[in-house]
């Protein structure tokens, strides 16, 4: 299966995720391409949207991802990739203190305000694929803090690999597609152009004027749990 763009997955993947509408639902898209994704997800389930910010921990000159960075000081390394690299721990964590710089940065550029509450809530995060799941996984965690009452994660298209790192921390992950030899997320979109900041403020604008009822393609089919 290939997606058009991302609100082709979005719409697509809020098919699977209509069981979870409620009041009490919270959907937050991973920045920068996951909020389109989820921007879908929280029209048709009529829920909130807000963003979360979180990054890569990457290595220059090489393509091993070496963990994650997230706002609320969330920080996840790869131990089994730092090995393998013959990195020290503390390069690793000179490196992760450069892209928490960078998620404080970008959180100021989109959000600009405190972290969404959302203790008590179901939390539906979102994003617009994965691969080695870093970027979701140290998200998910540090959203566990905030004690929500269900922590789902919802993609369009995963590899095995992302999909069993992920599973650990949340509580149900539905995804639409797994592709286990995908590379990049782009190779499962027609359209996969980046997303300026200025586009996804107005994404979070217009999440937040008054909902028009329209109609979502009901699914009874729930395949793609991984609990």
């Amino acid at each position: 299966m290939r997606f058009r763009d991302r609100a082709d997955a979005g719409r697509r993947l809020a098919a699977r995720l209509l069981p979870y509408r409620g009041e009490a639902v919270r959907v937050l898209g991973l920045a920068r391409g996951g909020l389109r994704v989820a921007y879908e997800v929280a029209h048709a389930l009529e829920a909130p949207l807000d963003v979360w910010v979180s990054r890569r921990i990457d290595v220059p000159g090489r393509m091993t991802v070496l963990g994650a960075v997230s706002e609320g000081g969330g920080f996840y390394l790869d131990r089994q990739a730092l090995q393998a690299l013959g990195l020290p721990e503390v390069e690793a964590r000179s490196l992760a203190r450069a892209e928490a710089s960078e998620v404080d940065n970008q959180v100021q550029r989109l959000r600009g305000t405190p972290e969404p509450a959302i203790g008590g809530c179901t939390v539906l995060l979102v994003d617009d694929g994965l691969v080695s799941g870093a970027t979701a996984l140290v998200a998910l965690q540090t959203l566990r803090r905030q004690r929500p009452s269900r922590l789902v994660l919802g993609v369009p298209v995963g590899t095995l690999q992302g999909l069993d790192r992920v599973r650990p921390a949340a509580d149900a992950v539905v995804c639409v597609e797994v592709l286990p030899a995908m590379r990049m997320v782009a190779e499962a979109y027609d359209d996969f152009r980046p997303l300026p900041d200025v586009e996804l403020r107005q994404l979070l604008a217009r999440a937040r004027e008054p909902v028009q009822p329209r109609e979502v393609l009901e699914s009874t089919d729930l395949g793609g749990f991984w609990m």
